[in-house]
């Protein structure tokens, strides 16, 4: 689990990441009501499909940007939540990022952020899902070749990109390039109207 602060001027936000197993098989119905349930508790809860995500980082920035467009007044959703998921997924059609990124009824793994101005109340909100929903996952987000594969795809990132930020040629090193390729396309979304 990643516990961070993102911030804009003054305002600080705790924000909770994490990969949990659906072992609780819930649907997407029963998820989505208790994301709502939940974000009593905070400013936000969101669920993604976890083989969408390629790591922490990802979804770190995605909620930044998020937190940024909400402060900013630039939003393009009505939610804190919603504007996370098109961040995360870098479109910019509401309908488009939640296909891509969202939950389905066969989702086994789930990407989950909490995200609140109480940082106990962000921790205890992701403890309370994770024992709603299932364990979690350590470490989280693992990469394979074909997850990457697709994600280099879906998000329309090259080689030639991914080479630039290489330290070395393997999975872990491809996995955090791919995700410093991402953050540049997630940041794109908030400058292009």
């Amino acid at each position: 689990m990643l516990l961070e602060t993102i911030e804009w001027n003054d305002d600080v936000l705790s924000i909770c990441i994490t990969e949990l197993r659906n072992s609780t098989h819930l649907d997407r119905n029963d998820l989505l009501d208790l994301a709502s349930s939940m974000s009593e508790k905070v400013l936000a809860v969101q669920f993604f499909n976890s083989e969408m995500i390629v790591n922490e980082i990802h979804l770190l920035s995605a909620a930044q940007n998020a937190f940024n467009a909400w402060k900013g007044d630039y939003m393009r959703s009505r939610s804190l939540d919603v504007e996370i998921v098109i961040y995360a997924s870098a479109q910019h059609q509401i309908g488009r990022a939640i296909e891509l990124m969202g939950i389905n009824d066969k989702t086994k793994t789930i990407a989950v952020i909490t995200l609140g101005e109480d940082e106990k109340k962000v921790q205890g909100c992701m403890l309370d899902l994770e024992q709603a929903i299932g364990t979690e996952i350590t470490p989280a987000f693992e990469m394979t070749v074909e997850k990457l594969e697709t994600l280099m795809g879906m998000f329309r990132i090259s080689e030639s990109e991914v080479s630039l930020f290489l330290d070395k040629d393997d999975l872990k090193s491809r996995q955090s390039a791919l995700a410093k390729c991402l953050v540049s396309r997630i940041s794109e979304i908030a400058t292009i109207s």
